[in-house]
């Protein structure tokens, strides 16, 4: 069995407490990296032991309030934060906000993080008013210091309107997302399948529109790469979060010995070819009008399909401008196919139906349609499409 990096920092972390001490800096700064890994493998209790010895050999040689500490301290909150202890994460984070005001400024980057920490532990914990009071503050500070258009501040502006739309007051929510920059959902797409690609790991879930995506990988024995259960592989150019799953944590399991690489590309070549032609039609419809969310769709879920089809969310466009891009489409290189038990495309008073379950010239194994699957799911919001 092969030798983990937990074990290998406790190791590290014996060898120098042995040498120098367990208050020594040497010491608390290999810890820190200890809790780290506990926090990332999910050993929150043990995590949040080793922050708390971290930051005493931390304050001991640098002082409560230094740079260091107050990293240490806020990384203690987020394991609170994971463990459900909500007040206690708030006032660490309290107390780290407070310290890098002092030492940086209100409106510095490692102060602003810390606000936006405290704003998630007021989410989660569902204090979604209190929340909604403090998101305007942190977003105006994120746009004069990183800029409107930053991908922080994209994140910040997405996860306020998803407070305002939680609470009740979805026009403010729309009016926020309509004032961004949104991306170009051809773009996300197209990043998308680079990442599929490129891990070779199997899309257990994926949601993407011009506002970025969520990937949700499978971990499986044809991977490219040595991704793991737990790992994460972001890009925050195109807000492309990604987490990667093991096959036993998930509600139905699947074989840890299945190489499952030549199906994730099929979907990667999927994926890309449709971004490719919303390429197109985003030029055709003109900038705003391609309002779409794009989701892997699985038949019969929680069990995963080999392969997975792809679905066009369009119920946030009129209706000029699907036939538009329905005609669109018939311009691009396709096979019209029939999905059983599948509920078709209406028919528009013109004879036509509105819609399509296609598959693309560049990728003949994978389904794209608009219509597969949203029956099981809600429309769009604003900001979502």
């Amino acid at each position: 069995m092969s030798r983990g990096p937990v074990t290998d920092l406790w190791e590290r972390v014996g060898r120098l407490e042995a040498q120098h001490g367990a208050l020594a800096l040497q010491t608390a700064v290999a810890r820190h990296d200890l809790a780290g890994a506990l926090h990332h493998a999910g050993r929150l209790t043990e995590a949040e032991e080793q922050y708390h010895l971290a930051f005493e050999g931390l304050a001991r040689r640098y002082g409560g309030t230094h740079p260091f500490s107050l990293v240490c301290l806020n990384n203690l909150a987020l394991v609170l934060r994971d463990q459900g202890r909500w007040d206690e994460a708030l006032g660490l984070l309290g107390t780290v906000r407070n310290g890098r005001t002092a030492l940086f400024g209100p409106a510095h980057p490692l102060t602003l993080n810390a606000a936006n920490n405290a704003l998630v532990v007021l989410v989660r914990r569902g204090d979604l008013a209190a929340a909604a009071r403090e998101y305007p503050g942190l977003l105006a500070a994120c746009e004069e210091t990183f800029g409107p258009d930053d991908a922080g501040t994209r994140a910040v502006r997405r996860d306020y309107a998803h407070v305002l739309d939680r609470i009740g007051r979805q026009r403010e929510a729309a009016r926020l997302m309509d004032t961004a920059t949104g991306r170009s959902v051809s773009a996300v797409l197209l990043g998308c399948a680079r990442l599929l690609r490129y891990t070779g790991l199997f899309p257990v879930a994926m949601t993407a529109s011009r506002y970025g995506a969520d990937l949700t990988l499978g971990a499986h024995r044809g991977g490219r790469t040595d991704l793991a259960d737990g790992n994460e592989l972001n890009d925050d150019d195109l807000g492309i979060g990604c987490r990667v799953v093991g096959p036993r944590n998930r509600q139905a399991p699947y074989d840890p010995g299945l190489d499952l690489r030549e199906t994730s590309d099929r979907v990667a070549d999927a994926v890309g070819a449709l971004g490719e032609h919303l390429r197109e039609a985003e030029h055709a419809l003109g900038q705003g009008r391609l309002r779409v969310r794009v989701f892997v769709h699985h038949e019969h879920w929680p069990r995963l399909s080999d392969p997975p089809s792809l679905t066009v969310d369009r119920r946030r466009m009129s209706a000029r401008d699907r036939a538009r891009h329905d005609r669109l489409l018939r311009s691009t290189a396709h096979t019209p196919v029939s999905v059983r038990g599948a509920p078709g495309p209406r028919r528009r008073l013109t004879g036509r139906r509105d819609g399509f379950s296609v598959v693309f010239a560049q990728a003949p194994h994978v389904i794209v349609s608009t219509v597969i699957g949203l029956d099981r799911r809600p429309a769009p919001s604003p900001f979502e499409a």
